[in-house]
């Protein structure tokens, strides 16, 4: 394992409209033990965007990790994706994005390829261990 002296990844965000998720991220998140992080949570993809529009012109490097449902009210994660991509490649190269989702659906799994800039898929329950894994290998590439 490399070294954690240097902190990279500051902000984790959740995009997911389960109450129950948002509830158990956030404690997980907070109880990550290797450096103290930030986490914004929202309960649907318009907010996220907003904030999202409101950060890009201060947003560090590789310093945030994000965690979309795909099935959401309003907007969907794809959707969510779709937006995103308005924002600019050399903005999208600036985050860690995951799609979240308890499908099991090989057409979701693959629809990644339509984004390149999604870095992976993971299905819920969210492991702590595997997320905390996770964090620490972005923290140490970053």
């Amino acid at each position: 394992m490399g070294s954690t002296n240097t902190i990279k990844i500051r902000t984790v965000t959740l995009v997911d409209d389960n109450a129950i998720l948002r509830v158990i991220f956030s404690n997980m998140i907070k109880s990550f033990p290797d450096f103290p992080l930030q986490i914004n949570l929202f309960e649907n993809a318009l907010d996220a965007l907003e904030y999202f529009e409101n950060k890009k012109e201060n947003l560090d490097p590789s310093s945030e990790i994000i965690f979309v449902d795909i099935n959401m009210p309003f907007m969907t994660g794809w959707e969510m994706m779709d937006k995103l991509e308005e924002f600019g490649h050399d903005f999208l190269n600036l985050l860690n994005i995951y799609i979240i989702s308890s499908s099991t659906s090989r057409t979701d799994r693959e629809q990644i390829q339509d984004y390149p800039f999604i870095d992976g898929y993971i299905l819920k329950p969210i492991d702590k261990l595997k997320l905390y894994e996770l964090i620490r290998k972005l923290n140490n590439e970053a």
